[in-house]
């Protein structure tokens, strides 16, 4: 018997002391950099995805000048159907990433 796909779903988030979280449902892809696997995991999950950088939303702030931190950034939902994956760290800065389901026409 086929093992039943368990759907991510909308969680509580309690960043942490520099403003990073993390969805607890995306699993562990070993670490690798590689966005197939995440990206194949999404589709399975019927999920659209929208990222965008600190720097859309903020022309100012310590991260920019050397802070290892997030802070006071408070990226909005794209709107009332979207929930938070993640707010993380990536090499050209912070990033937020929002999910729905996909809208079937």
């Amino acid at each position: 018997m086929p093992e039943e796909k368990q759907l991510i779903q909308p969680a509580a988030v309690a960043r942490d002391g520099n403003g990073w979280w993390c969805h607890l449902g995306i699993p562990d892809f070993g670490g690798t950099e590689d966005p197939a696997p995440f990206k194949a995991w999404a589709a399975e999950q019927g999920l659209e995805l929208k990222t965008w950088d600190m720097d859309s939303d903020l022309v100012e702030h310590p991260y920019f000048d050397g802070a290892g931190h997030c802070n006071g950034w408070e990226p909005e939902s794209p709107g009332p159907e979207w929930f938070l994956m993640a707010i993380f760290d990536t090499e050209d800065g912070p990033h937020v990433q929002w999910a729905r389901r996909e809208m079937k026409p």
